[in-house]
């Protein structure tokens, strides 16, 4: 199964940290896999030509207006990070846990304002 979704890096959790002084925004899509999707891969990428974002996979469905919720419960580590700054053509292939899972496609800037740039993303079970 492979799908192709267009979404706005503005539409999803747009967070500050203060220690580090940066703005992070970026897009969000809820995965849910049953049972018979375990050991399965997830493959996960994004088709940009100029360096647009990183991708992180967080256990659990968090919306991503609830930026509070998102802060609090997600926990500290994504399972799956390809980065910590914009890269082109971001990528990776996880083995599938049954389970809810939130994809966040970040951006980061320091102006504290999200960039309005759509982004085309490629999500495949294997």
């Amino acid at each position: 199964m492979k799908k192709t979704f267009e979404s706005n890096m503005s539409n999803g959790p747009q967070l500050y940290s203060f220690r580090d002084k940066i703005f992070f925004y970026g897009a969000y899509h809820i995965l849910k896999f049953t049972e018979q999707e375990q050991g399965k891969k997830l493959r996960v990428t994004v088709d940009t030509n100029q360096p647009v974002c990183w991708i992180e996979l967080w256990r659990a469905a968090y919306d991503g207006r609830n930026w509070v919720r998102w802060t609090t419960e997600c926990g500290q580590e994504a399972l799956v990070h390809t980065g910590d700054k914009p890269q082109i053509k971001p990528s990776f292939t996880w083995i599938i846990q049954p389970g809810g899972y939130t994809l966040y496609f970040v951006n980061s800037n320091s102006i504290r304002q999200a960039s309005d740039e759509s982004i085309t993303y490629c999500i495949e079970v294997i």
